[in-house]
């Protein structure tokens, strides 16, 4: 594809679904700040990488592997991180050179940037556990806010409910909160943004008894002898299961070959159930190219070619 000017624009979570700021809510300081997914009730600053070496310029990599130096991951899943900007609409190249400056903050998020596939993820308990909570509090992240495009258009609250039941399970587990406890947490904490609206209704009153207690006692007497992993896995194959294309992203590129302009769409899915790979649109034409990816250490490279 011979290309005079392009344009490219990215919307990593396909469909053009609109992206929300990361939970990080930690004041930032002038210098470089990383926000990274944490669970409820943690502390912004203990999942906060702030870089203030003012005057040094550091690349995006860099900056990565310093974060999940913090995140306590090991070298041989870090290479699955990438920094995206905090609308998350836009990854750094690897090699972008960010500057340290006391004049501005440049903010930035930890993303595991590819979703591995369910193989991949099954394998990360045992490869390094910390890795596979941080995938889940990122996935987490994004069923909370609104982030995941679902191919059944008809899931509705009794789906979400469902999940956010089996997160808070999950929850207690982790922190060691029985079936009591549980119970005097807030449910809006644990479902999306989208669905508190029609809850609203039964949040806070009478109702959440009658709607809301069944549903977590069921659960918790369901999940009583799974481990955390196994709870996390539930969740995860929640979301996955019933997501369109988790992980693509879409770039829609304009190409100026002639007098007339065409519109191009890219979509890098390299994880995809039935056709993983590069898919470009042109029009009405579609050419599927070939990605070669290799994970010996849950990793990969992409190579494009035009």
């Amino acid at each position: 594809m011979n290309m005079k000017k392009s344009e490219a624009k990215i919307a990593i979570f396909g469909r053009g679904s609109a992206a929300r700021q990361s939970s990080a809510s930690a004041q930032s300081s002038n210098g470089i700040v990383v926000y990274m997914y944490h669970d409820v009730d943690c502390s912004d600053n203990d999942q906060t990488l702030v870089v203030q070496e003012f005057g040094k310029t550091f690349d995006a990599e860099q900056l990565c592997y310093t974060a999940a130096e913090k995140l306590e991951v090991t070298p041989y899943v870090a290479t699955l991180f990438a920094l995206a900007h905090p609308s998350l609409e836009f990854f750094c190249p690897p090699n972008e050179k960010i500057i340290c400056t006391e004049d501005c903050t440049r903010e930035f998020v930890l993303r595991v940037r590819f979703i591995p596939p369910k193989s991949i993820i099954d394998k990360l308990p045992h490869i390094d556990g910390k890795m596979f909570n941080y995938l889940f509090q990122q996935m987490r992240n994004d069923f909370i806010n609104d982030r995941i495009v679902y191919r059944d258009r008809s899931l509705g609250q009794e789906y979400l409910l469902g999940l956010g039941v089996i997160d808070m399970v999950r929850y207690g587990k982790q922190h060691d909160i029985n079936l009591a406890g549980l119970l005097n947490l807030h449910p809006p904490n644990f479902i999306p943004a989208s669905a508190k609206s029609k809850f609203k209704q039964f949040i806070g009153k009478k109702r959440l008894q009658w709607n809301f207690k069944p549903h977590l006692e069921k659960q918790y007497k369901q999940y009583e002898t799974d481990t955390v992993v196994d709870t996390q896995r539930t969740y995860i194959d929640g979301i996955a299961n019933y997501a369109e294309h988790y992980g693509m992203e879409t770039f829609s590129l304009t190409t100026n070959c002639t007098s007339d302009s065409t519109e191009t769409v890219a979509e890098v899915k390299p994880h995809d159930e039935h056709f993983p790979g590069l898919s470009i649109v042109e029009g009405k034409v579609i050419q599927l190219l070939c990605i070669f990816a290799f994970i010996p250490h849950f990793c990969f490279d992409v190579f494009v070619i035009f």
